[in-house]
C-alpha cells in the first residue's frame, strides 16, 4: 500500500502542474510547433495624408491572421504569419436635391464619401512565451486595393470614384492572452504604409470633374481586439 502510494506520488510530481483552465500552449517548450488563427475587429486611423479627406480621421474594419510557428529562434519561435483585412473611414457631407421646379430647393440629404483600403499581406513573425501572455509582432509586405468614392451631389450616379492597386509593407504587435482551452482574446496594433502615386481630389467642394491634387493612399495604423485560437 505504501509502496503504491509512494509511486503514484512520483507520477504525480513528474507530470508537473496541469495547465490553467488548459491553455497547454503556455506550457509547450520552444522548440514546438504552434499554429495560431485571430479575427480581429479594427479601429483605424489615417497617419499619413488620407486625413485630408476624412475628418475625424477614424474608420473601422475587420482583420484575419494566420500563423505558424516552427522553429525556435532563441527564446522566441519563429516563423510567418499571412495577414488579411478591409478597413473603411467614411466622411459625412449634407447635399441639397435638385430644385423641384416650383421655385424651391430640393430636400437636404447626408452622404457619404468613403476612403477605403483592402490587405493582403506575407512576411516573417515571432512568438514569445512570457507567463500568461503570447507575445506576437512581425513584419510582411503584400497587396492593397484602395478605393475612394467622393460625394458631389445629391445624385450617387454623380459621385467621383477611384481604385488602386498598390504594393504595400506592415509591422505588428499583439499581446495574446489564452482564456480558456487554447483560446482568448488578443490586444494588438497594426502600422500599413500603401505605396501609391495615385492622386484624388481632396476638396469635398470642388466641382464634379476638378483635377486630382493630392495623393491619399498613405499610411494608416489599427489598433486591433482579436478572438485567437492557439494549436
Amino acid at each position: 500500500m505504501l509502496a503504491s502510494s509512494a509511486a503514484l506520488l512520483v507520477a504525480v510530481l513528474a507530470a508537473g502542474p496541469g495547465a490553467p483552465r488548459g491553455n497547454r500552449v503556455l506550457q509547450k517548450q520552444l522548440d514546438e510547433r504552434v499554429f495560431t488563427v485571430a479575427a480581429s475587429a479594427r479601429l483605424g486611423i489615417l497617419i499619413g495624408s488620407g486625413d485630408v479627406v476624412i475628418q475625424p480621421p477614424l474608420g473601422f474594419g475587420f482583420g484575419l491572421k494566420l500563423a505558424y510557428y516552427p522553429l525556435q529562434l532563441g527564446p522566441m519561435r519563429f516563423g510567418f504569419a499571412f495577414h488579411g483585412g478591409h478597413s473603411r473611414y467614411m466622411r459625412a457631407r449634407l447635399v441639397t436635391g435638385p430644385d423641384s421646379g416650383d421655385g424651391l430647393a430640393g430636400p437636404t440629404t447626408r452622404r457619404w464619401s468613403v476612403l477605403s483600403h483592402t490587405d493582403l499581406a506575407l512576411g516573417p513573425h515571432f512568438q514569445v512565451p512570457a507567463g500568461p501572455l503570447l507575445i506576437e509582432f512581425g513584419a510582411g509586405g503584400g497587396l492593397g486595393v484602395s478605393s475612394w468614392r467622393r460625394v458631389v451631389d445629391a445624385e450617387p450616379a454623380h459621385d467621383e470614384s477611384t481604385v488602386a492597386y498598390n504594393g504595400l509593407v506592415r509591422a505588428d504587435l499583439s499581446f495574446g492572452v489564452p482564456i480558456r482551452n487554447n483560446q482568448g482574446v488578443a490586444l494588438g496594433v497594426d502600422l500599413q504604409k500603401y505605396f501609391s502615386q495615385t492622386r484624388v481630389v481632396t476638396d469635398p467642394n470642388a466641382p464634379m470633374g476638378a483635377a486630382p491634387d493630392s495623393v491619399v493612399f498613405d499610411l494608416t495604423l489599427a489598433v486591433t481586439l482579436a478572438y485567437q485560437m492557439w494549436f
